[in-house]
């Protein structure tokens, strides 16, 4: 895409919890290895590509205070594959050319994981707005049969080089956001849609990794992407496979909430109809969250929606929410994978094509000091968190009385609780938030029967474990728990 104190867990409260076992761990392995090797069963990471930019430009990113490398840091938090953005020949930048992505690459590989190379066929970005061909093929734009070619050429090539430099990506996106034509001499021709055109030259980039895969027994996959509506994205499966398409493994989709107004559930049915109809795994090739709306620099953010069915409260336990929420939806309906879209992009005196700084700071998993965010975006990488349900009866407040909470995992980002409505079950006095905490962490909190600071209950203090707060842990190993509570009561 284009873009512009400890404390014990509580012994006072009501609690019930549902399957405390642990999820098995996914293991990565490296792509590169011959096929009968095992390969990770599903996907988790980023898009990466800025990171080589951004550091020459001086950003140094820390986690708990101490400097760290990006790629090893994700690989740490789970994440087993990186997206790398490939242009031909980009004369405008010396970055995402082969030189930086080889350079990417075996950072990636040194971190232990895998390689989604993102093969814009173009020297600059491409997305549903913008798809030129590469200044190099301008030539033989109107003659598709050589154009075929020169992917199918540029497409086997680049696989054999990267084979040579022992950082073999473990599949190949066909093009990025092809919603429209592609790799066409001006963004004027982007329409009416030519689908048999784009078949061909996508069958071409097909064609080479299946070739390349045959000679070199490797088992890399084919990824072709849009970033479209749920229901578009089936329509447009179909068109393909009418216009001739060659079998490709995974269907990538951009999934952000502030262009793709579908919910993570509607995703998982997208995840699994593509599955059952085609036997196509989805991707998740780009999404992200913002956990704030403040900005680090003059440049403008691109991104201020929160998804459909949050509360207008962003924060990092939030964004953390989402991803986990999309991650477990398609996880669990045949996908491959949920990657983030730069959330290494932050603000620094890097130039871009809209001006210096970042578009994309408030979607990051780091601070405004580049220090990586607590409880944030990052943790959708692991299995090492549990849904936790705070459900509070408001009876004693009033008939008047609405359910808010506000804690430690309301943090805002900077340091300060944001207050965060919650949800009435049905027509009763009882009202729930449910959130992802991270197993062993302790989180301080209190309810409220309306919007304002001066509503905050008063807890008794036989449940005080926080100064003037509840209190709770996650236990080690519990996936899912509910909390019940009365408001300014045990």
């Amino acid at each position: 895409m284009k873009k512009f104190g400890h404390y014990l867990l509580l012994f006072s409260i009501s609690v019930w919890c549902i399957s405390c076992q642990p999820k098995a761990a996914s293991s990565a392995n490296d792509a590169s290895q011959p096929a009968s090797l095992a390969t990770p069963s599903f996907y988790v990471g980023a898009d990466l590509s800025y990171t080589n930019e951004l550091e020459d430009c001086g950003v140094k990113y820390t986690a708990n205070g101490v400097e760290t490398d990006i790629f090893a840091l994700f690989s740490q938090r789970g994440a087993n594959m990186v997206r790398l953005r490939l242009w031909h020949n980009p004369t405008w930048t010396r970055y995402a050319n082969f030189a930086d992505v080889m350079r990417s690459a075996r950072r990636v590989k040194s971190a232990g994981m895998s390689i989604l190379l993102d093969l814009h066929y173009s020297d600059t970005w491409t997305d549903p707005e913008h798809n030129l061909v590469p200044a190099a093929w301008a030539s033989v734009v109107g003659d598709t049969v050589a154009l075929a070619d020169s992917v199918y050429n540029y497409t086997f090539g680049t696989l054999v080089a990267m084979l040579e430099r022992d950082v073999l990506p473990a599949a190949v996106q066909i093009g990025n956001e092809t919603n429209n034509n592609i790799l066409v001499a001006d963004n004027s021709q982007l329409l009416p849609l030519d689908t048999r055109r784009n078949v061909a030259l996508f069958n071409a980039g097909i064609r080479a990794v299946n070739d390349f895969n045959r000679e070199h027994k490797r088992d890399v996959k084919t990824v072709l992407h849009v970033a479209l509506s749920d229901a578009e994205v089936l329509n447009w499966i179909a068109g393909v496979k009418a216009a001739g398409i060659l079998d490709f493994d995974v269907i990538g989709v951009s999934y952000y909430p502030q262009w793709q107004r579908y919910t993570p559930r509607e995703l998982g049915a997208l995840s699994n109809a593509v599955f059952e109809t085609y036997g196509i795994r989805l991707l998740v090739a780009e999404t992200g969250h913002i956990w704030t709306r403040r900005w680090n620099d003059e440049s403008h953010n691109l991104v201020s929606r929160m998804a459909t069915g949050y509360a207008e409260v962003p924060c990092p336990q939030l964004q953390k929410d989402f991803l986990i929420e999309v991650r477990n939806a398609v996880r669990d309906n045949h996908g491959y994978g949920v990657l983030a879209w730069e959330p290494g992009w932050v603000s620094s005196a890097n130039a871009t094509l809209w001006g210096v700084g970042s578009n994309w700071e408030n979607v990051t998993f780091f601070d405004f000091n580049n220090e990586l965010l607590r409880h944030g975006g990052i943790d959708f990488m692991n299995d090492d968190n549990g849904r936790v349900t705070f459900s509070v009866d408001m009876g004693a407040a009033g008939a008047s009385a609405k359910g808010y909470i506000a804690g430690t995992f309301t943090d805002d980002g900077f340091g300060s609780w944001q207050i965060m409505p919650m949800r009435r079950v049905g027509t009763s006095d009882v009202f729930e938030f449910s959130t992802y905490l991270s197993h062993g962490q302790i989180v301080a909190y209190y309810y409220l029967s309306d919007s304002t600071w001066t509503a905050r209950e008063t807890v008794p203090d036989s449940l005080r474990r926080a100064g003037t707060d509840r209190s709770f842990t996650l236990a080690q190993g519990c996936d899912s728990i509910a909390i019940n509570e009365k408001f300014g009561k045990k």
